[in-house]
């Protein structure tokens, strides 16, 4: 049984805790009141209780050192809760890092010591938050878990060993290709359903067709020319076979601007607009995009 610390506690963090905590000592680590439980339910089955111990910044050097943590807040959070966590860290432990868009590696690499490995885990579980502090479980779907420096290649396996309690949980040696492809599915599904208030379903829609189709050719582009090979047939495909998968759903992009939250969009199309023009590839799609979001949350 390993000492685990889940940072965050939105659907994906909870959904974790939920699974891990079969199997291991749990603590999630929230900003949000601890003296409440947390919850987990699927379809029509009853709510349980979380197995998990709530806690918070200025509880945590209660904890003693840090020797497994996941990071599942939002992209543009990560460097923040890092730097929150970076003292009671020790010096072999694990981390991973599992949210939306690109990013965060290499910052995060240069701050960590060679006993410490970095992994990413890419999870394709879906659920949402139905109140403040229960998770509604949507649908099982795989994860995927690689590394991200010299260390975690040394103990991806035993690491994954750890994390055997979240469904359908793989490994792979080239985590960046896999972050590549899934932003591929994030950008075609998160802004628009976000921009015009739909399901995820609702985008297979031929009004969306042109706009998906310009925005994934964009992407392959930049991905092609940063050595990553993604084609965008390929990509067309797993976007709109995720969209029928969840096609009850709504996006995680969709339900911060429902919230008033900040975006993920940086992370995302901004990312690939970054790259391109360090690339000197043109990306007017997903900048309309970018902007659209940006505009659409500085209205609300």
């Amino acid at each position: 049984m390993a000492n685990i610390i889940v940072v965050g506690d939105g659907a994906i963090g909870l959904l974790y805790s939920h699974y891990l905590s079969q199997q291991h000592k749990i603590t999630l680590l929230t900003k949000h009141a601890i003296d409440e439980p947390r919850f987990y339910q699927q379809a029509n089955a009853p709510k349980q209780a979380i197995n998990c111990q709530l806690t918070n910044l200025a509880q945590l050097s209660e904890h003693g050192q840090v020797d497994v943590v996941i990071f599942t807040v939002k992209a543009y959070q990560v460097a923040t809760a890092f730097r929150q966590l970076k003292p009671f860290l020790s010096a072999q432990c694990q981390l991973i890092l599992s949210h939306n868009g690109m990013g965060n590696v290499d910052e995060i690499n240069s701050e960590l010591t060679k006993q410490q490995g970095l992994y990413f885990l890419t999870t394709r579980l879906a659920g949402y938050k139905d109140t403040p502090f229960s998770v509604l479980h949507t649908g099982i779907g795989s994860s995927i878990l690689g590394d991200c420096n010299q260390q975690a290649k040394t103990q991806l396996a035993e690491v994954k060993n750890l994390l055997n309690a979240i469904p359908e949980l793989t490994t792979t040696n080239n985590i960046q290709q896999l972050r590549f492809e899934k932003l591929l599915v994030n950008i075609a599904i998160n802004p628009l359903s976000a921009l015009h208030n739909v399901n995820n379903g609702a985008l297979t829609a031929p009004q969306f067709s042109g706009i998906i189709l310009n925005i994934l050719n964009e992407a392959c582009t930049v991905a092609n020319k940063l050595g990553i090979n993604v084609r965008l047939a390929e990509a067309l495909a797993n976007a709109y076979q995720v969209m029928s998968d969840t096609k009850k759903n709504y996006s995680s992009m969709h339900q911060d601007i429902a919230h008033n939250r900040i975006t993920e969009i940086d992370a995302m199309c901004g990312y690939i607009c970054q790259k391109g023009n360090q690339l000197g590839i043109n990306t007017p799609h997903n900048q309309s995009l970018l902007d659209a979001i940006k505009h659409k949350k500085s209205a609300i």
